[in-house]
């Protein structure tokens, strides 16, 4: 199974929704604007991947070099972190908000579900694992959706004082027919006073993932 960006969603007119995640060669989110994925199937290749997403954001102006170097840092050792948890896909994204650069990152991980395990029992075990967060679920016309919701506080340092960036982290799982394994795609950005219109955004990208057959993306 793969996971990756498509420019539409949902299914095209005139195709039967359950034929069409039958013959699907992969699925894949719809993104706005501002969002690179970074694929992780070849580990080898992350770091070449995390320079051409920061070339596509910065350009290769000789000003920006110091920059695009920082930010090719930090997003390589993001994708190798995502990687090695076990994570499938890696987005950053950087939305310009007048004269603010919106920020954050999606991971997404497949989830094994046992054989032979009720969706209920599924869900209730996830739910057990989200104590403080809060916790909604959706049910869809193809399957299911359960979100939690964590943020940090807007200030707060770290045992050596030194300040840490607040938090709005979406934790989502969803089970669609015909997508196997179930998914957990893990959002997080500092821009912890934006929680409403964040929170509206990711749901948007996790309800698009859509089936879709080679050539018709």
């Amino acid at each position: 199974m793969t996971v990756g960006a498509a420019a539409g969603a949902g299914v095209p007119e005139g195709r039967d929704p359950e034929l069409l995640a039958a013959a699907a060669t992969h699925w894949a989110f719809v993104y706005p604007n501002g969002w690179w994925a970074v694929p992780l199937d070849d580990p080898e290749r992350i770091d070449d991947r995390a320079r051409a997403v920061v070339l596509r954001r910065l350009g290769r102006r000789d000003d920006r070099a110091r920059v695009r170097r920082e930010a090719r840092e930090h997003l390589s050792r993001a994708a190798h972190g995502a990687a090695e948890q076990g994570a499938i896909g890696l987005t950053v994204f950087s939305m310009d908000v007048g004269d603010v650069a919106i920020t954050g990152t999606m991971a997404v991980f497949p989830v094994e579900v046992g054989e032979g395990t009720e969706v209920d029992e599924l869900l209730a075990r996830i739910s057990g694992s989200l104590s403080g967060a809060d916790v909604d679920r959706r049910t869809l016309d193809d399957g299911w959706v359960l979100r939690g919701v964590r943020q940090s506080e807007i200030e707060r340092t770290d045992a050596d004082g030194n300040p840490v960036l607040p938090e709005l982290r979406a934790d989502y799982w969803t089970g669609r027919r015909g997508l196997e394994p179930v998914l957990h795609v893990s959002f997080s950005t500092p821009f912890v006073p934006l929680r409403s219109a964040m929170l509206e955004l990711f749901d948007a990208i996790v309800l698009s993932l859509h089936p879709v057959v080679r050539g018709e993306e």
